[in-house]
Order: structure tokens, then C-alpha cells, then sequence
């Protein structure tokens, strides 16, 4: 089975995400971005879905991509499920929170499979499928619970709460507290005076 992509980008580059697209798809991977939404569907949710199901999320940063909520927002989840693989497409700066993330230039890219720059794009999509937390990732099986079973377990466990035992400091304890403060403060003091 296909590793699978999620490509994020701005509307107004659509035409390079269009090129980024057919290139990873000839490259053997199964690629996703919003041209693929089926009519129908809640927009949102089903954007959910395919980041949560990805394997790895090529971010395409641009002048338009670092102003846009939606791809700040698919890069952030990427950036904390550690499946980022962001590409800048035109000198614009990163946006804050990613500019420590090392970024590939496609600045000169034209589309071919064989260009060094898009070498290293593939060298850093496979580099994030193969990290450790990728593997990690991996390896947890997904459960599906129904509703009613759930609560169930919920009630057959049974839960003890334990308080922690009460201290009780008398009335005298924090005179004499303060007493002492004082007088470590008034000897301070007096040192002071003496230097």
C-alpha cells in the first residue's frame, strides 16, 4: 500500500500544488489535497480525517500559504504529530513557530522528477516516514470502542478517592514563626549598618 500525503497550500498556488501533486503521485505515493474533497462532505472534517490519516503533511509555504489560517493550522498539526515536510515555493520569510524547522527550497523547481531540489524533497518525506516517532506512531493499533461499552467500563471500575490527610498548625506555631522572621530581619538589618 501507497504511503499517503497530505498537501497543504494556499488557493492562489494552486498550479504549483498541482505540480507537487502529480510529482509525488508518479513518484508512487498516494496524495491527497482539498482539489480531492467529494461533494458532500463537511469540509472540515473530512480535512481532519485525511491529516490524521497521513503519513506525512508537505506543507508548500508561500506569500499567500503564510497568510492563510487553514495552512498555519494543517502545518501546526503536522508540526506536533511530527509528520512536517515543509517546502518554501518563493522567498517569502516562515511564519513564527516554523522558522526553526528546516525547510527545502523549491524556489527553482520546474516540475522535474529528476532535479536535485526535488530529490531532496523526496529524501525528506522518506527521512519523516522512517523516524522514530513515525514508527511510534505506527505501531499503536486503533480501537474502536462503541459508546455503550464504554460507559459500561466506566461504571465497573471502581474509584476511591483519597484525600490527603490535614495539617493543623496552631495559633502559637505561627506566632512564633514570625517572631523568629523578625528577629532574623532585625539582626540583617544591623549587620548591614555595621559594613
Amino acid at each position: 500500500m501507497p504511503k499517503k500525503l497530505f498537501v497543504s497550500y494556499s488557493r492562489k498556488d494552486k498550479a504549483m500544488a498541482q505540480h507537487v501533486a502529480d510529482a509525488l503521485q508518479i513518484q508512487g505515493y498516494e496524495v491527497f489535497w482539498d482539489a480531492d474533497i467529494p461533494p458532500g462532505q463537511k469540509f472540515d472534517a473530512y480535512i481532519i480525517e485525511q491529516l490524521r490519516t497521513s503519513d506525512a503533511v508537505v506543507v508548500l509555504w508561500s506569500s499567500h500559504s503564510v497568510d492563510s489560517d487553514y495552512v498555519k493550522e494543517e502545518a501546526d498539526f503536522a508540526k506536533s504529530n511530527k509528520v512536517l515536510v515543509p517546502l518554501r515555493i518563493d522567498e517569502t520569510a516562515l511564519p513564527f513557530g516554523f522558522t526553526r524547522i528546516h525547510t527545502t527550497d523549491l524556489l527553482h523547481w520546474h516540475g522535474s522528477i529528476q532535479d536535485p531540489e526535488w530529490r531532496r524533497v523526496i529524501d525528506a518525506i522518506e527521512s519523516s516516514m522512517t523516524s522514530p516517532a513515525s514508527a511510534q506512531r505506527d505501531s499503536f493499533e486503533e480501537i474502536e470502542v462503541e459508546p455503550e461499552e464504554l460507559e459500561a467500563s466506566r461504571r465497573s471500575i471502581p474509584v476511591q478517592v483519597v484525600k490527603p490527610p490535614r495539617t493543623h498548625v496552631s495559633a502559637s506555631a505561627i506566632l512564633a514563626i514570625a517572631i523568629v522572621m523578625i528577629m532574623l530581619l532585625g539582626i540583617f538589618v544591623f549587620a548591614l549598618r555595621l559594613v
